[in-house]
């Protein structure tokens, strides 16, 4: 009875092995770049520091779930100027003016950090004209 146990647990640790090296393969990516994007993520996931690594996990698993599903779509220039003017219709007055300058204008925004990172900050400088004084 023993060796049966034993040579049960050799040949499941010997699948799982197998599974392990065959997700890890060339293979596995070209079988299903879903599931390498996804190894991916959590790579990142388990590897940058002073992010909520719960967090991180949980999008890369429904990012990938998405993928499976064909949920995850490129939205198109069009979609892209609705979706930038959108951000800026809560605001009023100058700061919608302002905040579509920052939308639109690519050549005077300094753009940093990326979505994976967490967000993207953009920046420009805004010349606001001095009040006309009466001398």
């Amino acid at each position: 009875m023993r060796q049966v146990i034993q040579v049960s647990l050799r040949a499941a640790l010997l699948a799982a092995g197998l599974g392990c090296a065959f997700l890890l393969s060339p293979a596995a990516e070209a079988a299903g770049p879903a599931q390498s994007q996804y190894q991916r993520d959590v790579a990142h996931c388990n590897s940058t520091p002073g992010i909520d690594k719960k967090a991180c996990l949980k999008e890369a698993g429904a990012a990938a779930q998405a993928a499976r599903d064909n949920g995850l779509v490129n939205p198109g220039a069009q979609k892209e100027t609705a979706n930038r003017t959108q951000r800026c219709d809560g605001l009023t007055g100058n700061q919608r003016q302002d905040c579509m300058i920052l939308m639109d204008n690519k050549n005077q925004v300094r753009e940093q950090g990326s979505v994976q990172s967490g967000g993207i900050l953009r920046e420009t400088t805004i010349t606001i004209p001095a009040p006309a004084t009466n001398s």
